[in-house]
């Protein structure tokens, strides 16, 4: 599963590969193997605890604390400490598929990966809400519910249920309520 892990102010892509014989990381297009072990999780904290890190020879003992933030994680190691809001790829690319079709009175809601139209449980000149599915989008053996960025008037349906759709193909577009 790919990742994009934010560190500060620099964005790294990490997919993870785990198999049966050896478990291993891209980071940013360079592959390492690794051996990654809990020793102490944390109860009621997912992901949070201490961790052993065995990669390229060298031993690491990782302390993880996750924070109030959503996906925000604190990682001591070295005698350094990060804070990292972690994603996985897929929720990324559809929150910015989301933001990019926004402006101050319109919105457009595009795919955010090529799939098949399944749903469409609205119609035009409807009023929405934030957050209300305007399309259920078949992709990669999933349902995903794209939802309106903003409450408002449906301008445009561009698409119809069993239409196959391509990635940033605009499927509906909002206009906001005044």
């Amino acid at each position: 599963m790919a990742y994009i892990a934010v560190v500060g102010k620099q964005t790294y892509r990490i997919d993870a590969h785990r198999d049966e014989q050896q478990r291993s990381v891209t980071l940013d297009g360079t592959t390492y193997a690794i051996d990654w072990r809990a020793i102490a999780p944390v109860v009621g904290n997912e992901g949070a605890g201490h961790y052993s890190l065995l990669i390229a020879g060298t031993s690491y003992d990782i302390f993880i604390n996750k924070l109030v933030e959503k996906q925000t994680y604190e990682i001591s190691f070295a005698g350094q400490r990060f804070e990292v809001k972690i994603e996985d790829e897929r929720s990324k690319l559809l929150t910015e598929l989301v933001k990019s079709g926004t402006s101050a009175d319109e919105a457009a809601v595009y795919a955010p990966m090529p799939g098949l139209v399944i749903d469409v449980p609205v119609e035009q000149g409807a009023s929405v809400t934030a957050g209300q599915t305007l399309v259920v989008l078949e992709a990669m053996k999933m349902e995903n519910d794209l939802s309106s960025p903003i409450a408002g008037t449906i301008q445009k349906i561009r698409v119809t249920k069993g239409q196959t759709v391509e990635e940033g193909e605009v499927l509906v577009v909002v206009t906001q309520r005044v």
